[in-house]
């Protein structure tokens, strides 16, 4: 499978992609996240700009990937939905289809999709999709049900233009235990999906008005990390351990993410050289990630 990662970011989507598949090329325009891209994959083209892409120009490939900026769509912001300036890129992701014309497509965004502007944006979207002669299947996935201790709900939509996916498309064989997992979280028990991990229920000690600040117990389900997160007034995620209290470091937002440890510690700069990244950076990139164990299930179980 030759694939095509648009809005790539730090490549945590497709980290968990069958080895035997190959990254094409991927398109990336922040300045941080294309330098940590290309420490992981210093061979492969980075396009930067979607919208400046001249898609006859790139190589062929079976699948298009993409998470596009969210911050339009996510009830954190103002909710301009896809007329927004940022979350409008969705329709760069659409031209990509239109003119590449891949086998296949995930796409994946914030649950907030959904509601914007009344379900119309998300209806626009799909429409669009169908419009291409893709089959279309999606749903809302959490993280904490695929092996990662973050609650992080975020919607993928996978597309085919040429077979159709699995009938039983996002049915797994022990749905029925993440149903009373879910119940056990909401009667704040233990958690346990695959029977083998388990993680204590997390308690909020502290919880303003805006839960801005968020005090948490050291073990259990973190909070959802976002974008913003060391950017803007979104403040880190405090953690308390007996007596002391302390902020998440880089290293655990990326385990609360799926990634190795250190996934965004290192990058090359516009010189060739390695380069160390700060750790505002990393959290921005951690926030703005995708947790590779929701799209592993996809390809193993739908592709």
């Amino acid at each position: 499978m030759r694939y095509f990662s648009s809005f790539a970011g730090v490549g945590g989507m497709e980290l968990l992609f069958p080895k035997e598949w190959e990254l094409v090329a991927y398109s990336e325009w922040d300045k941080y996240a294309s330098m940590v891209h290309k420490f992981h994959t210093p061979n492969v083209q980075n396009y930067g700009d979607i919208s400046k892409i001249k898609w006859e120009r790139v190589s062929d490939f079976d699948m298009l990937t993409g998470g596009t900026p969210c911050q339009n769509f996510s009830i954190a912001g103002k909710r301009e939905g896809i007329s927004g300036d940022k979350s409008k890129l969705v329709w760069e992701f659409i031209r990509c289809l239109k003119e590449k014309k891949p086998r296949y497509f995930i796409f994946e965004n914030v649950k907030g999709l959904l509601s914007s502007r009344g379900g119309f944006d998300f209806a626009n979207i799909l429409t669009a999709f169908s419009e291409e002669r893709y089959d279309l299947w999606w749903q809302v996935l959490n993280a904490k049900y695929f092996g990662v201790p973050q609650n992080r709900e975020r919607i993928f939509v996978v597309g085919s233009r040429i077979t159709s996916p699995r009938e039983v498309f996002f049915e797994r064989e022990n749905s029925k235990t993440i149903v009373e997992v879910s119940r056990t979280i909401r009667n704040g028990g233990r958690g346990s999906v695959d029977g083998k991990h388990t993680w204590d229920i997390i308690k909020v000690l502290n919880k303003g008005e805006s839960q801005h600040y968020l005090l948490y117990e050291e073990k259990g389900i973190a909070p959802n990390l976002v974008g913003s997160v060391g950017m803007s007034s979104q403040k880190h995620p405090f953690i308390k351990k007996g007596f002391r209290v302390r902020k998440l470091m880089p290293v655990e937002c990326e385990r609360l993410m799926g990634w190795s440890n250190n996934w965004t510690k290192w990058g090359i700069n516009e010189k060739g050289e390695k380069v160390e990244i700060s750790d505002s950076q990393r959290y921005r990139q951690c926030g703005n990630g995708c947790v590779p164990q929701c799209v592993k299930w996809i390809v193993e179980n739908v592709l």
